[in-house]
């Protein structure tokens, strides 16, 4: 890895000083130019060993330099990764005509542009693979962080550019943050990766620990919250309601659950190992305005997502910690069910298998962090109407209402 570089060209800072601190981790020498002049004098006087470019560029373009590249034998052999927004297949066509290596699209995903960049400079590049469910969405001046599964180091550091990126966006000089954590399994390292995630918030708010939020009732993460000092001033709370009652007035948290707002950044928050899969839609008509929504999940946040989501409309919602509990309730008098897979006592595929052998029509929208093909296809053929991944969003819980019960309320 002696003598490794990489010449960044990018306009943002923030994608330029994210790709940089990664690869000066792993003791690359980087490189960085603002545009495209910048990009091709450095090019030719720094000769590095790979070139990480975007393809729209001021004051030169991308296709000029790699143009000038060709017919320079000092620099021509360089290999050129680029990372941009959509472009158009005659633009990507022109690229590997140009001799790019590899053309990824925005918002990115990192890992697999860290394996690209390994298998060009011929290095091992180590990579968390913990399995975690993280990203943010904006409200007003309130951005909510969503953890779930684990706590992954790579996305954590990722989350830092994202929440940035969103800041920018949307205008928030001083973002208030609101934490939901829900069940984790704790490894060892994890208190120092939960120390790194918050060091970000607090750096974001400039120190302002009162304006950031924890909701979970994780007892881990309570436990590291008690025993590291720079993180008491935190406030870890056990409900929405008191999450948020610093943050908005009484009913604010019901605002904010419904009125979240999703923006897209360069960088994508999914990596390869965790895509989403969601089953088609069918549509199934109720005779009344009234609804009754039941939840069963043994999380306690997706049970406060689904009952501040529907709640407001007028919807009757039923909460349950597990599939007993749910059955023994009359299950007839449900218009839509949100179910989660994976829980103590009897799961979610065993409350489908209970449904499915009484006849039971109720239609159920799977809930599950789990997102693997045969995972979604073995839900489905129980013969439910729809299937989210988590983290939830409320818009994606009502429009998926909507579809399967082909009405509005």
């Amino acid at each position: 890895m002696a003598g490794r570089s990489v010449l960044i060209i990018d306009e943002s800072p923030l994608f330029r000083d994210y790709l940089g601190d990664k690869l000066e981790s792993l003791g690359v020498v980087v490189i960085k130019a603002s545009h495209g002049v910048d990009g091709g004098a450095k090019l030719v006087h720094h000769r590095p060993h790979l070139v990480i470019a975007d393809y729209f560029l001021s004051q030169r373009s991308l296709p000029d330099i790699l143009k000038a590249k060709r017919t320079d034998v000092t620099v021509s052999a360089i290999p050129v990764i680029v990372c941009t927004t959509r472009l158009s297949s005659e633009r990507v066509l022109e690229l590997s005509q140009l001799g790019v290596r590899k053309v990824f699209m925005k918002p990115l995903r990192v890992d697999q542009l860290w394996q690209a960049v390994a298998e060009v400079l011929a290095i091992k590049m180590a990579f968390d693979e913990t399995p975690c469910v993280l990203d943010a969405y904006v409200n007003d001046t309130i951005i909510f962080v969503e953890l779930a599964m684990g706590l992954n180091l790579e996305k954590i550091n990722l989350l830092q550019f994202k929440l940035q990126e969103l800041m920018d966006l949307h205008g928030l000089a001083l973002p208030r943050f609101l934490v939901m954590i829900s069940s984790l399994e704790w490894r060892e390292g994890d208190t120092r990766k939960l120390q790194r995630l918050f060091e970000i918030l607090i750096n974001l708010t400039r120190g302002r620990v009162k304006w950031i939020k924890v909701l979970t009732q994780f007892k881990p993460v309570v436990s590291a919250f008690k025993s590291l000092w720079e993180l008491s001033e935190i406030a870890v709370c056990t409900s929405l309601e008191t999450a948020m009652a610093d943050f908005w007035d009484k009913g604010g948290a019901q605002e904010f659950l419904q009125d979240v707002k999703t923006s897209e950044t360069a960088v994508g928050m999914r990596f390869d190992n965790d895509k989403a899969f969601e089953a088609l839609s069918a549509r199934l008509h109720t005779g009344g305005s009234d609804l009754t929504v039941a939840v069963v999940d043994d999380d306690f946040i997706v049970q406060e997502i689904v009952k501040n989501t529907f709640a407001p409309s007028g919807a009757r919602v039923l909460a349950f910690d597990d599939g007993h509990q749910f059955l023994a309730r009359d299950a007839g008098e449900i218009d839509v069910l949100f179910l989660d897979l994976m829980m103590p006592g009897l799961d979610g595929f065993g409350v489908m298998e209970s449904l499915k052998s009484t006849g039971n029509p109720v239609p159920v929208i799977v809930l599950s962090a789990l997102n693997q093909r045969e995972t979604v296809l073995r839900a489905m053929s129980y013969g439910i109407r729809s299937y989210l991944t988590k983290p939830l969003k409320p818009d994606a819980l009502v429009r998926k209402t909507f579809e399967v019960m082909g009405s509005h309320f």
